[in-house]
């Protein structure tokens, strides 16, 4: 009996380990809240009343006029984030990547998350996605 519990004690530990690390947050939700309030920044949420209708989950935008300060952080979250990425598109200019399409492993198979980031001259655009929605259906959105 008692090594029935062990045995199910240790299997509930190792599903909540796992649990905890699929749902762990994404390193550069944490830009959003950093800088989503700074001076100089733009950063849309969308409600989620408002994104029902795109099938679409959850929506952040963040805007910098000058993102020189931020770019090494955002630049890093990215790195951490696209290790686990299903899709990746980049361009590249003198070995920097200055724009990124990302597609983002989830834990549901019917969710789907899209991190795209843009850098023009001191500009930056950093967008996040979540829904149901496909690739084409976000690309026919961002037209």
């Amino acid at each position: 009996m008692l090594k029935n519990g062990f045995v199910l004690l240790f299997m509930g530990m190792l599903f909540l380990m796992s649990s905890a690390k699929a749902t762990e947050k994404l390193c550069v939700l944490s830009i959003f809240d950093k800088y989503g309030h700074a001076k100089g920044v733009t950063m849309l949420e969308a409600s989620k009343d408002l994104l029902k209708q795109y099938k679409i989950s959850q929506f952040k935008s963040i805007i910098f006029e000058d993102g020189t300060k931020a770019l090494p952080e955002i630049r890093s979250c990215i790195e951490k984030d696209k290790a686990n990425a299903l899709k990746i598109k980049e361009i590249v200019q003198d070995g920097v990547v200055t724009s990124g399409y990302y597609r983002l492993k989830t834990e549901k198979p019917e969710t789907n998350r899209y991190l795209i980031f843009k850098v023009k001259e001191k500009k930056v655009t950093l967008i996040y996605v979540e829904g149901n929605l496909t690739t084409e259906e976000l690309v026919d959105l961002l037209k």
